[in-house]
């Protein structure tokens, strides 16, 4: 005897539901997870940060001259916060990219101008030129020589080294001439030292006594006559 497929339930006082009704109900309820259960989540290592915007400082660097401003190439532009540098080129200019906003100082050196530091608030890209001052320097210079019974003898070819003076950068040597003469520029007004040799010589100290390192202070363009002796 063949029955129906579909099969009806009959309950006094309630509803008549029909079996695959029932099955269709079970069967949505059990792919939704549950009457109680939340949907999964699409991102579960939740959202991705945003990146922190970053801006680019930048500008130039000029020397006031007779002719008007020019540039100044080679000077050193550092962000003292990032430590990030940069190195101004043939028109003076020099960028920084990758700088957050905030309060930011920034300094400014090359060899021979006074260093120059600023302070700027970055809220976006931001220009910042800087017009350097060149450092007041003078000359110091003089006739090496020995004393022989003729009198005062120049000594050519002494070598004399400063750290600190005869050009913007320092660390400068030079040597006498046939009439014993020298000449170290780019010298600041302080107390140099300097260092004499030659072959066969000694500097004579203060005392008479035999040396190789002498002082020298500075004043404005200042003549030091330096006297060696023989060993």
């Amino acid at each position: 005897m063949n029955r129906p497929l579909f099969a009806t339930v009959n309950r006094p006082g309630s509803a008549t539901l029909t079996i695959s009704a029932v099955l269709s109900l079970a069967i949505y309820v059990s792919a939704c997870g549950g009457a109680d259960s939340a949907p999964a989540s699409a991102n579960p290592t939740g959202p991705t940060p945003t990146p922190s915007a970053t801006f680019t400082l930048s500008g130039a660097v000029s020397e006031m001259t007779a002719n008007g401003p020019a540039p100044i190439e080679g000077a050193r532009v550092a962000e003292i916060t990032s430590g990030r540098t940069a190195l101004t080129d043939a028109n003076g200019i020099y960028t920084i990219p990758g700088l957050a906003a905030m309060g930011r100082s920034v300094s400014i050196a090359k060899g021979g101008y006074v260093t120059q530091t600023k302070a700027v608030m970055m809220t976006g890209d931001t220009l910042l030129d800087f017009r350097l001052d060149r450092l007041v320097a003078y000359t110091l210079s003089g006739m090496v020589f020995e004393t022989t019974a003729a009198g005062q003898t120049p000594v050519e070819g002494v070598e004399i080294y400063c750290d600190s003076c005869g050009s913007p950068d320092g660390h400068t040597f030079v040597y006498t001439d046939a009439t014993g003469f020298y000449s170290l520029s780019w010298t600041m007004n302080a107390s140099h030292s300097l260092l004499i040799r030659k072959t066969g010589f000694e500097v004579v100290g203060p005392n008479g006594e035999p040396r190789g390192t002498i002082h020298a202070t500075v004043r404005g363009d200042t003549r030091l006559d330096i006297e060696l002796v023989r060993r």
